[in-house]
């Protein structure tokens, strides 16, 4: 008989869309991988006079295998997930604009673009004027222009403004547009203790973001998803495979 030894798992955890052939990305740092199966147990008790409470009959019914991820480090794809949406890309072209219309106010004012390339950005007034550039400030990231005070620039007065985006990489985020994440899933995982090699296949998660997020958090954040297995035609809901380290 095999000594029995305890276990420690490290490993990589990758996932790709369900029903895909897209490739397999790694999750992220994962910190925690865990899997339950809850059962239901279904009694006939006895009522009778010298045997009442005991259980005569009993059916077991089995639930379905939850799985839940924790994980601390985030690529866009990975931030997606917690947030029930998709990264997409950015357009890296440079887009321009002209005789944009803006009303004159106090604080700040909302432009029709962000990530703006403030060489380019001009302010005319109602009488086809250029505004001096040093009677406003610009928030270039948000697309925010303000006036230091409207006596260059009479409040409620009609301008325009023409100028340019920087045409910035990066991507964007619209949360909650997912209702769930069918992923196909697999761990490329060790035991720490006998050094063996393990995988654990998840064919298919119906997730869904179980985490908070606290934008100004001073800790690490943490992302999590949970959900149930499902059962596909063919496939095991869970599959565990450890190979002996070689001699």
């Amino acid at each position: 008989m095999a000594q029995q030894r305890g276990k420690k798992y490290s490993g990589d955890l990758y996932a790709r869309k369900w029903g895909t052939d897209d490739g397999f990305e790694k999750i992220g740092n994962a910190t925690e991988l865990t899997t339950s199966k809850e059962s239901e147990s279904n009694q006939l008790t006895s009522t009778g006079r010298g045997e009442y409470g005991e259980v005569l009959e009993s059916e077991s019914v089995p639930g379905a295998t939850e799985i839940s991820i924790k994980f601390n480090t985030f690529d866009k794809h990975a931030l997606a997930r917690v947030m029930m949406g998709e990264a997409v890309d950015l357009s890296t072209t440079p887009i321009a604009f002209t005789d944009e219309p803006l009303t004159v106010g106090l604080n700040w004012l909302k432009l029709a673009y962000r990530d703006i390339d403030e060489t380019t950005l001009v302010l005319t007034d109602d009488a086809d004027a250029v505004i001096d550039a040093t009677t406003y400030e610009v928030n270039p990231r948000l697309g925010l222009v303000r006036f230091k005070d409207t006596a260059t620039v009479t409040a409620g007065a009609d301008i325009t403004y023409s100028g340019s985006t920087k045409g910035s990489a990066g991507y964007q985020i619209d949360a909650n547009t997912l209702t769930s994440l069918p992923l196909e899933m697999y761990l490329d995982g060790k035991d720490r203790i006998s050094g063996q090699d393990g995988i654990l296949d998840l064919p298919h998660a119906d997730l869904s973001s179980d985490s908070d997020i606290n934008w100004f958090s001073d800790d690490w954040w943490e992302g999590g998803l949970s959900g149930p297995l499902i059962k596909d035609p063919g496939k095991p809901t869970m599959r565990f495979t450890e190979y002996k380290q070689q001699s």
